[in-house]
């Protein structure tokens, strides 16, 4: 029983804290762990971008109800997760947007299609080409938007 309460107490001991050895040995050997750089973003350049990805999605989502079948339920889903996106960026553009919502918002938007465009749904190739560009602008740091220490 006595040493059944040495190994809980031996246990409960904490574990050590990033000033202690671990930490020490990381920096003697130049791993030191960089900090995070706030981004300062370009706020009104971003929300002319949102706009973009906005409008790309609106209309990529209109062609798809407009020249397609709806009755195929993983198309509707399709076409309701675009107009959600739309709707996403549309909040982002009318508040203040950070980089972490803009990050989280342009992760979610992927291509209708992966590979070649299916006959019939020639229409979409180049809106789904103009909002995955869109979201690839969004995604890239402007000049100016390095953060500083």
């Amino acid at each position: 029983m006595a040493q059944l309460c040495e190994k809980r107490q031996h246990s409960a001991q904490p574990h050590p804290t990033k000033e202690e050895p671990v930490s020490f040995l990381r920096k003697w050997f130049g791993r030191e762990e960089p900090e995070d750089v706030p981004i300062t973003l370009d706020v009104e350049r971003r929300k002319e971008q949102l706009l973009r990805l906005e409008r790309a999605l609106d209309s990529l989502a209109a062609e798809m109800r407009a020249d397609h079948t709806t009755n195929d339920p993983a198309w509707r889903e399709r076409i309701n997760e675009y107009s959600r996106l739309a709707g996403d960026a549309m909040g982002l553009r009318r508040g203040t947007p950070t980089r972490e919502n803009v990050l989280d918002l342009v992760f979610e938007v992927r291509p209708l299609f992966t590979g070649p465009i299916p006959d019939g749904m020639q229409k979409c190739g180049p809106l789904q080409d103009e909002v995955m560009a869109a979201a690839d602008d969004l995604r890239q740091l402007l000049p100016g938007e390095k953060g500083s220490k």
